[in-house]
């Protein structure tokens, strides 16, 4: 008996990689050509202009349903209604549990704009 394609499994992990994969710490190109490279142990994204914005060390970056940069003290994960929770200690974990709501190291805390820092040389 063979099993039935499911594409949703196929999509969730290919959606999961691309979101973890875009939040990487590593150099980027701005928009004007210009390497740039930030803290470690940070994560960076980059706006709907090709503005790149990062957390602090140890926390975390991701586009909120609207596609605005928000940072969190430690990881992100969006929940059931997408809003964006982080771990409230820095290096902390997130994670959804079967609900879709929100489990933090430590707590969770909404994500905000406030906690990004624009990306420089």
């Amino acid at each position: 008996m063979t099993m039935p394609f499911r594409p949703l499994p196929v999509l969730s992990l290919a959606f999961t990689l691309l979101f973890l994969g875009s939040a990487e710490a590593r150099c980027v190109q701005d928009r004007y050509g210009n390497t740039l490279c930030p803290a470690p142990d940070s994560r960076c994204v980059a706006d709907r202009y090709g503005n790149w914005l990062c957390s602090s060390e140890g926390g975390d970056a991701a586009l909120d349903r609207y596609g605005n940069p928000v940072c969190g003290a430690g990881r992100c994960v969006a929940d059931i209604h997408g809003e964006v929770w982080c771990s409230t200690q820095s290096r902390g974990s997130a994670a959804l549990d079967r609900y879709a709501k929100a489990v933090c190291t430590g707590g969770c805390a909404p994500a905000t704009p406030s906690a990004c820092s624009p990306l420089k040389k």
